[in-house]
């Protein structure tokens, strides 16, 4: 997972550099920790930053001992790789935004988000939502197997797009990409 992201986020920088001539830029936030940004706030509010690898890991023991479930290897590594503000592309028609791991805030909003859709989903512990689809729908990991699905919500149907989330990020796109 390490080197997928390691990889994407070399992507993703280049692309901005390509197209902004700067790092990627983001509206500040009082509750990041600021070790992740990059210069001063600008006069609109923005500032710059870029993805950090992480030195220590989560411990998601508190969620997995309260839903007693092991949560899929795979999420651990996200969580436990980079810390970062954004991680979006394309996968093929879908225009895809995964949750970031953002200093200071996670991993307790991650936590509580899970625990928001467990209970949604009536305690039933299959998926869990790692971002969403620009039309607003989720996208969910499907916590046996690690297959990633997008989840429409209201008809309570589910599209498996890959099997993984390493295929997912290693494939995602950028605009004007081919």
């Amino acid at each position: 997972m390490k080197d997928v992201l390691k990889d994407y986020f070399e992507k993703f920088l280049n692309k901005w550099m390509e197209y902004n001539n700067s790092l990627p830029q983001i509206a500040c936030n009082e509750d990041v920790n600021e070790f992740i940004y990059v210069g001063k706030e600008d006069e609109y509010g923005y500032t710059s930053w870029k993805p950090i690898e992480k030195e220590v890991g989560f411990d998601f023991d508190e969620v997995e001992s309260q839903y007693n479930v092991q949560l899929h290897d795979s999420v651990k590594q996200y969580f436990n790789s980079y810390w970062f503000l954004e991680l979006t592309g394309w996968f093929s028609s879908y225009n895809i935004n995964l949750h970031p791991v953002i200093p200071g805030i996670e991993p307790d909003h991650f936590i509580s988000l899970i625990k928001d859709y467990i209970e949604s989903k009536e305690g039933i512990f299959k998926y869990i939502p790692i971002g969403f689809e620009s039309n607003g729908m989720l996208i969910v990991l499907d916590n046996n197997t690690g297959e990633i699905f997008i989840e429409d919500f209201e008809l309570n149907e589910y599209k498996q797009i890959t099997n993984s989330l390493e295929k997912l990020i290693s494939q995602l796109k950028f605009k004007h990409e081919k």
